[in-house]
């Protein structure tokens, strides 16, 4: 993987929100959780995403939903994520090839993975939907 790689997260529904109290409701956007990049504790500190340079974002979309559910992706790419202090993303192909973490184990804090998570959501929503439901 490269800088300009993107790395596709799939999202969940339940991370989606409309927001009715910003003017952002009458443009029927969404608010998109900070949750969606944050790892779980069974996760070891690792958030999986799919190597763009592997899979498409639709690619991604339709693979992942085979088993589970995803509102759409969003997509960052590994400059984006190493600009972020102490985050490392690369492929570990464990369970499918392809398949990439972004690791926050070198963070040192809860308070600071909540911190970078938001970061790096920010990114992506401003990049907007590479791929939606």
């Amino acid at each position: 993987m490269n800088n300009e790689t993107l790395l596709h997260r799939q999202i969940h529904p339940s991370w989606v929100q409309n927001d009715s109290i910003s003017s952002q409701a009458f443009l029927n956007e969404q608010v998109i959780a900070s949750l969606s990049f944050t790892p779980s504790a069974k996760d070891d500190n690792k958030l999986s995403v799919y190597n763009g340079e592997k899979y498409t974002a639709e690619e991604s979309y339709i693979h992942f939903t085979e088993s589970f559910e995803s509102a759409g992706v969003l997509s960052v790419s590994c400059e984006e994520i190493t600009s972020v202090e102490d985050l490392v993303a690369y492929e570990d192909n464990d369970p499918f090839d392809g398949h990439s973490v972004i690791d926050y184990s070198s963070v040192e804090s809860s308070t600071q993975v909540k911190k970078k998570a938001k970061k790096i959501k920010n990114l992506a929503v401003a990049r907007g939907w590479t791929h939606k439901k």
